[in-house]
């Protein structure tokens, strides 16, 4: 009603010009002075309600989370109806927008909450939280925006693994902890600087002294128990043009990587053939004309997951190198016993040449194949590929039903 009270006041002060009676003059002047006075208290409110828009910042895909807003009087006059529309993208959260009103006193604040749930996967924008607020007849409306809320980072599913049987990672037996095997600490190599997460001991005290920062001695492992996990992210399609289940490999490689550092505490590291997750935002970054693998070296710290999970949440499918060469390059170094798993919706014998040349190594390889139900043969989901273990995973459920 906003862009009618000027027009409409100012209707009857001209009517009352040309037909001037005490009572029609009297009824302009006062629908004039009325309408500024409501202007006024429309912008003095408008200028001091804010919205704050509160949802974490961390997401799982399908999880469903709280958004709040808190909306906020600063004013002390009292407002009509404060509208709040708050939008994400589409196929981000369901629902996509979601409308909060309230009535404020003066210098009050109202928290007011929905469920929503996180779909699709990266790195997603909220828009700034579009604000209308009137006076307490509602005959002016004005509209403004809030500051713009952090971007949610939604993570991929992550499912229970229970078909990937990974070869075992200790030569002789299962060793509930690993430290015992890590190093050698009579075998130092070298020193590094010291990250959260690293053990105490590591400590160089000599070197730190000497450089001022803390730095750890860097030793040769004795055996290593640990995962690396590559994600073949190349664009090839499948039979009949379809693209490759780009969702069901990253939430392979999410949930393997989870189960190894949460569930069996075994150092875990991630290749992929995709920049820093930082150079690729969800629909602003180009996709990279080069190949440019990245590679997140073995640990097992929360932080060290958490990154490993948000390069992951924005990978996508892209001109990429030949898994093969991702493999010879970028899994080269690793210690004897560690288990490499491949990630993959095709097998080649370019693969498998170079899984082979990893296990002469001492590297004990296998190849995850997320793949079409159809074209399995129905026998047992785990074979052999010229002595590499060989995982079969079908797509044919749902990304948060999928059993692994």
């Amino acid at each position: 009603m906003s862009r009618w009270s000027w027009p409409a006041a100012l209707g009857l002060l001209v009517l009352a010009a040309v037909l001037p009676t005490t009572g029609g003059v009297a009824l302009a002047v006062g629908s004039l002075v009325l309408v500024a006075v409501l202007a006024l208290w429309t912008a003095t409110i408008r200028r001091s309600i804010t919205a704050q828009v509160g949802i974490p910042t961390r997401l799982v895909h399908g999880e469903e989370t709280e958004l709040a807003v808190t909306i906020s009087n600063r004013s002390r006059l009292p407002t009509g109806r404060v509208r709040v529309r708050v939008t994400a993208p589409p196929g981000g959260f369901h629902p996509h927008e979601s409308v909060f009103e309230v009535a404020l006193a003066g210098r009050t604040a109202q928290r007011l909450t929905v469920d929503v749930t996180a779909y699709g996967r990266g790195r997603l924008p909220l828009d700034p939280p579009e604000i209308r607020v009137s006076d307490p007849w509602g005959l002016h409306v004005l509209t403004t925006t809030g500051p713009t809320p952090a971007p949610v980072i939604v993570l991929p599913a992550i499912v229970p693994v229970r078909r990937i049987e990974l070869p075992a990672v200790s030569p002789v037996v299962e060793i509930p902890d690993q430290r015992s095997l890590l190093s050698d600490p009579s075998a130092i190599v070298g020193v590094r600087p010291y990250e959260p997460g690293d053990p105490l001991r590591s400590i160089h005290w000599p070197a730190t002294a000497a450089s001022g920062t803390l730095v750890r001695r860097e030793t040769e492992r004795a055996w290593a128990r640990d995962l690396v996990v590559v994600l073949d992210l190349s664009m090839p399609a499948w039979p009949h043009g379809r693209p490759r289940p780009v969702e069901a490999e990253v939430t392979v490689a999410a949930s393997l990587l989870v189960d190894a550092i949460l569930h069996q505490r075994q150092p875990a590291g991630l290749v992929t053939s995709l920049p820093s997750p930082d150079a690729v935002v969800r629909g602003s970054a180009p996709v990279p004309a080069a190949p440019q693998p990245a590679r997140f070296r073995v640990g097992h710290s929360r932080g060290h997951l958490d990154a490993m999970l948000v390069h992951l949440a924005t990978s996508r499918h892209h001109a990429a190198m030949p898994l093969a060469d991702l493999v010879r390059r970028e899994v080269r170094g690793q210690q004897p016993g560690t288990t490499v798993a491949v990630i993959t919706g095709e097998v080649t014998d370019a693969l498998t040449d170079a899984m082979g040349a990893l296990r002469r190594t001492g590297i004990t390889p296998a190849v995850v194949h997320v793949d079409e139900p159809h074209r399995f043969n129905g026998g047992s989901p785990a074979t052999s590929t010229r002595g590499i273990r060989h995982v079969e995973v079908p797509v044919d459920r749902a990304i948060t039903r999928l059993q692994l």
